[in-house]
C-alpha cells in the first residue's frame, strides 16, 4: 500500500474490476477489450501481454524457478518415476514417457510454457499397432478448445487449430491438453501463472 490508499482514501472506489476472463464471459459489464472481437482473439491479446511482460527479467526468472522446481530429479536421478506392481504396464510406461515423449527432455519446456500461458498442448500422433509414437508441440496460439458443441453428446470434448485455415478437428485422445486449473472464470482453459502481474 505505497500511496496509502487504505489509510486516506474511500475504499469503496477502490474495488478490484474483474480478470481476465471475465472480460470474455461478461463483455457488456467489462470495458477491458474491445467487444467486437470474438473469444479466441481476446486470448491472443491476453497471450501477447504475456510475451511482453516476459521481458521483464523478475517474471522470466519466476517462470524459469516453476520450471525449475517442478523437474527437480529425485534421489536416482530421474525427473519421473513409474512405479507399478505389473511389469508390463511399467515397460509400456517406461517406453512412451522415456523413449517416445523424451520426459527428461522435453517436461522442463513444456512446463514452462504452460506456466506462462496456462495452458499447453501436444498433438498426439498415434498408430494402431503401436500407441502413441510421437507428440508434437502445439502453441497455445493455436488451438482451441470446444466443449458442449455436440447435441447428441454433450460431454464431447473437440480441439481445432484457432486460425482457421485448418478446418481439421482433433478429438480428445488426440490432444494431451495441460492447464493450470486454478480458477474457474479461466475454463475450459488453464490461469496463467502470471495473470495476477497482468
Amino acid at each position: 500500500d505505497t500511496e496509502h490508499i487504505q489509510s486516506f482514501s474511500d475504499l469503496t472506489t477502490n474495488i478490484e474490476k474483474g480478470r481476465t476472463y471475465n472480460y470474455i464471459h461478461t463483455p457488456n459489464q467489462r470495458i477491458g477489450f474491445d467487444q467486437s472481437l470474438n473469444y479466441p482473439q481476446q486470448r491472443i491479446l491476453i497471450f501477447n501481454d504475456y510475451e511482453l511482460m516476459e521481458m521483464d527479467p523478475i517474471i522470466a526468472s519466476a517462470l524459469d524457478i516453476y520450471a525449475d522446481e517442478s523437474t527437480v530429479r529425485n534421489e536416482y536421478g530421474d525427473v519421473l518415476s513409474i512405479k507399478s506392481e505389473n511389469q508390463k504396464v511399467k515397460s509400456v510406461l517406461e517406453n512412451l514417457f522415456f523413449d517416445v515423449l523424451n520426459i527428461e527432455f522435453n517436461i522442463w519446456s513444456w512446463i514452462r510454457n504452460m506456466v506462462k500461458y496456462g495452458d499447453y498442448f501436444l498433438k498426439l500422433e498415434i498408430s494402431e499397432k503401436y500407441g502413441i509414437i510421437n507428440a508434437i508441440p502445439i502453441s497455445a496460439y493455436e488451438m482451441i478448445r470446444e466443449e458442449g458443441t455436440d447435441k447428441k453428446n454433450p460431454n464431447r470434448v473437440t480441439f481445432r487449430y484457432a486460425n482457421g485455415a485448418s478446418k481439421e478437428s482433433f478429438e480428445l485422445y488426440e490432444i494431451a491438453h495441460f492447464r493450470m486449473l486454478s480458477d474457474t472464470n479461466f475454463l475450459p482453459y488453464g490461469k496463467s501463472i502470471i495473470e495476477p502481474a497482468r
